[in-house]
């Protein structure tokens, strides 16, 4: 899976077909993310939530994990093109899949429109190990896609989601083909949902997830 033949463009396709509906999807939670010390970004493709971040936390220090690397330089431009610097991140070119994260470090972890990517069992391996890096008392921003209950909504997410998970298995060579929801992983690590917000008619949501007691 690789996401370098649509990174020059992916900021334009988003704005183009959602506006800016997913960036606000993004930052729902970013307030919880202003005393945060060590930040775990995985998948953060061009950037957008990096800045965001780094502007509301003038004190986190962030690893962000990307497969990518033409991504990776989209999201250096991006920091730059804000007007911050890049001293406070490490980007690491790593498939998170294989990734071997230090222990019990992150206090924050964020996945934007990233668990969706992989299958089932991929799923469970993946937020087993990034769980295992995050701390006690971590809290975990999830944005994502879901399939709406019932209604005209589920059947528009149906088709929506169906289109998309073609799109990106021809382009980028995706491994899942349908949406797993990663609630009972998490549960199992753990983490707690404390609030989620629903958008695009209950096709988006936005979680925040606490680890402990909180």
């Amino acid at each position: 899976m690789s996401f370098d033949t649509l990174a020059p463009q992916y900021r334009n396709m988003e704005s183009i077909l959602a506006g800016n509906i997913l960036q606000r999807c993004r930052t729902a939670f970013l307030a919880e993310a202003a005393t945060s010390r060590r930040a775990l970004l995985l998948g953060e493709g061009p950037g957008r939530f990096l800045v965001e971040l780094l502007r509301a936390n003038p004190r986190v220090e962030v690893t962000c994990v990307e497969r990518s690397p033409r991504m990776i330089e989209e999201a250096r431009r991006e920091v730059k093109r804000n007007g911050l610097g890049d001293e406070r991140v490490t980007f690491e070119l790593k498939d998170a899949l294989t990734w071997q994260p230090p222990f019990g470090v992150f206090d924050l972890v964020v996945t934007n429109f990233f668990l969706d990517c992989f299958r089932h069992d991929e799923l469970g391996k993946l937020i087993s190990t990034v769980a295992a890096s995050a701390s006690d008392d971590a809290r975990w921003l999830l944005v994502d896609f879901r399939l709406p209950n019932c209604g005209w909504r589920k059947w528009r997410a149906k088709a929506v989601l169906a289109l998309m998970y073609a799109f990106f298995r021809v382009t980028t060579g995706l491994s899942a083909s349908r949406l797993t929801p990663p609630t009972g992983f998490l549960e199992a690590a753990g983490f707690r949902l404390v609030d989620q917000r629903l958008a695009n008619f209950g096709l988006v949501h936005s979680d925040l997830w606490q680890r402990g007691k909180g």
